[in-house]
């Protein structure tokens, strides 16, 4: 319904939905993982392209004056209005073209920045949980809508020769850009200083050293990850306490030897009948004269 209440003087709108609906989705992740549900909640500042209908209050800080007396009417949302939605909920309007995405703070070229100069004592979990993750679905969601867009807004004749075309690609690309520089970013971030420190913790922390200021700092794909670390290091620890004690071989094994021993037991103790001797199990047997 909400695609349908589009205003329908967009002059744009039936060449990007025609060409942006053959997309197939990017998330990547499975339908009923949790921590995938989870990631999408991030909230992702967008910018509509076109007026939608009866959605005004995505926009709570847009003033009354402001609005146009046919937005007053029916409830219109302007076009470049600014809005914040949750990733699940703009996948595919950034499919068809209908919103241009862009980086929120925590993922912007400050933050970046601060990230890539200390990555180490960075505390990503106060940013979000599952930083890591729902940055990766963003940057596959800017990349492939970007491009789908792009594509159907040079195949479009009534984009060509415009300015307002000009602009748009360049804001595309832009946004394609940073979220580039993301990647590679995330990719440093989590593959170097700050993957070291947590397998440096993880190996030469005990079972009794308090460990809960150091977790906090870290997202939940990191801390199953020293968890795992920490795991490793106790079960090794208990296999060289322990591991010099005798083996108890398992049932299947047991009965294995038991019926190789009687199969074996069987063959040694057949006698072989021969002319001058002769079987306790069967007839003597009579030379030939």
């Amino acid at each position: 319904n909400t695609v349908r209440s589009i205003h329908r003087s967009s002059p744009d709108c039936n060449s990007i939905a025609t060409t942006a609906t053959t997309t197939t989705t990017i998330m990547s992740t499975s339908y009923y993982d949790v921590d995938a549900i989870l990631a999408e909640e991030e909230l992702i500042p967008c910018t509509t392209l076109f007026e939608f209908s009866h959605l005004q209050h995505l926009d709570p800080d847009a003033s009354i004056g402001r609005r146009t007396a046919k937005a007053k009417k029916s409830n219109y949302l302007p076009e470049n209005s600014r809005v914040k939605l949750p990733l699940w909920a703009l996948e595919k309007w950034a499919n068809l073209g209908f919103v241009r995405l862009q980086l929120p703070r925590h993922y912007g070229r400050k933050a970046r920045e601060r990230l890539e100069a200390d990555p180490g004592d960075a505390d990503l979990r106060k940013k979000n949980e599952r930083y890591f993750l729902a940055g990766k679905i963003l940057i596959d969601l800017i990349q492939h809508s970007s491009e789908k867009v792009a594509t159907a807004i040079a195949s479009s004749p009534r984009w060509r020769q415009n300015a307002k075309r000009t602009a748009h690609t360049r804001a595309l690309e832009q946004v394609s850009e940073d979220a580039s520089e993301l990647k590679r970013t995330l990719l440093k971030t989590f593959a170097g200083e700050r993957l070291r420190r947590m397998f440096n913790w993880a190996l030469s922390t005990g079972g009794d050293d308090d460990v809960s200021k150091y977790l906090a700092k870290l997202t939940e794909m990191e801390q199953r990850l020293f968890h795992t670390g920490a795991t490793a290091v106790a079960n090794k620890e208990h296999w060289s306490v322990f591991g010099s004690r005798r083996l108890v071989s398992s049932n299947a094994n047991a009965n294995k030897r038991r019926n190789t021993s009687t199969v074996g037991a069987q063959e040694t103790t057949t006698r072989v009948v021969s002319p001058n001797t002769s079987s306790d199990n069967g007839p003597k047997r009579q030379r030939r004269q």
